[in-house]
């Protein structure tokens, strides 16, 4: 009984390897993100007025945008490609094959494909 539970849990578990869903799915969210950041966000960053800024020049109350720091930003999660991409090439199946938790069961299996 356990082992056909195993079995059908082992199955479900090559299918979900073979078709790699984690590894795609981070890839996908990481390319949602990089488009968000780099096309909705950083492009439309706009100079803005400092609160309480007291000068004679307007322009000493204006900081330009985008600073350094947004492009630190943007350029750490592109900076992230390298790892993300290598982490879904690396990933896929791995198994050895089914064994049982009996050695009865085992030598059974062994037997009837040998036959």
């Amino acid at each position: 009984m356990i082992d056909k539970l195993r079995k059908a849990h082992l199955a479900l578990a090559e299918l979900f390897d073979a078709w790699r869903l984690i590894p795609r799915a981070i890839v996908g969210g990481y390319g949602y993100l990089l488009y968000y950041m780099v096309i909705e966000w950083y492009t439309k960053l706009a100079p803005y007025m400092l609160e309480g800024c007291v000068s004679e020049t307007v322009t000493d109350c204006i900081v330009q945008a985008p600073t350094s720091q947004h492009s630190a930003l943007v350029i750490a999660i592109v900076g992230i490609a390298a790892p993300i991409f290598g982490f879904y090439a690396n990933t896929g199946k791995k198994w050895n094959g089914f064994t049982p938790w009996s050695k009865k069961k085992l030598e059974a299996e062994e037997s009837e494909t040998n036959s």
